[in-house]
């Protein structure tokens, strides 16, 4: 039963890294021909990865090193969004779009304080 188990761990692990190395050849592909075209040099580099990474024995040092930056990439991306649109910042002095409460009665308030004070015009 333990081998059983640990057969489907290690053929689990397998699959996993055979979808990873599809992933980052996918990304590796897109990165080319987005960045140096369809032509020569792009089919090339493609083939070149395409080649490392499903038939190289030291794929595994670069597919690591991949899923490490991925995740620092997104969870500094994280930090940021949560930082500048989330949290809300304190700086820009822009008031916000949506009112609270208090805020728009304090406006109502003073506008109609500005027009009790201003002369009527018109009046003699």
């Amino acid at each position: 039963m333990i081998d059983l188990a640990m057969l489907f761990i290690m053929e689990f692990f397998r699959d996993m890294t055979f979808v990873l190395k599809i992933f980052i050849l996918l990304t590796i592909i897109s990165f080319a021909v987005n960045h140096l075209g369809k032509g020569p040099v792009s089919i090339v580099l493609i083939v070149g990865f395409a080649y490392f990474m499903l038939l190289s024995p030291y794929a595994w040092f670069f597919e690591t090193v991949y899923v490490l930056m991925m995740l620092l990439v997104m969870g500094a991306a994280g930090i940021l969004i949560d930082f500048f649109f989330v949290g809300g910042g304190s700086g820009g002095g822009e008031q916000s779009p949506i009112s609270s409460g208090a805020d728009l009665a304090k406006r109502v308030a003073s506008g109609q304080g500005a027009r009790a004070r201003a002369p009527a015009r018109g009046r003699r």
